[in-house]
């Protein structure tokens, strides 16, 4: 860790089943989408690709009001942005849809991922508990 990036983080990527099919029909294969594991081992259905990635993480805007009557009305929904640098995972290492972890126990959904010749700029959304 470092005074740029003093952060950790784990990123994480949801599982999914392949279809395995020999035909070619449409509508005629099996779910291929993410699926909730059932095991005790893995009860969040996803595989942890990286952890202790050093990071900056900053907020980006605000988000919005949950019904915005009120000025005091929590927000919902704000982004994030998360800053790794480019000595810290190699390019094409993180997805939109992964899921990222902090050093506080908060998960945040990657929205959009863009590389850079200093590493990766994570615009992301914290998950609601």
């Amino acid at each position: 860790m470092s005074t740029l990036y003093p952060r950790l983080i784990e990123v994480h990527r949801v599982k999914t089943s392949a279809v395995s099919s020999g035909t070619q029909n449409v509508g005629l294969t099996t779910y291929s989408g993410a699926e909730q594991s059932t095991t005790a081992s893995d009860a969040d259905g996803e595989a942890v690709l990286f952890t202790n990635i050093p990071c900056s993480i900053q907020a980006d805007s605000l988000g919005r009001t949950r019904n915005g009557m009120l000025p005091t009305d929590i927000t919902t929904k704000p982004t994030w942005l998360i800053i790794i640098p480019s000595s810290a995972l190699p390019q094409y290492s993180v997805r939109d849809r992964d899921i990222i972890v902090d050093d506080e126990g908060y998960r945040y959904g990657v929205a959009q991922n863009a590389w850079t010749v200093l590493g990766y700029n994570l615009s992301v959304i914290r998950e609601e508990v």
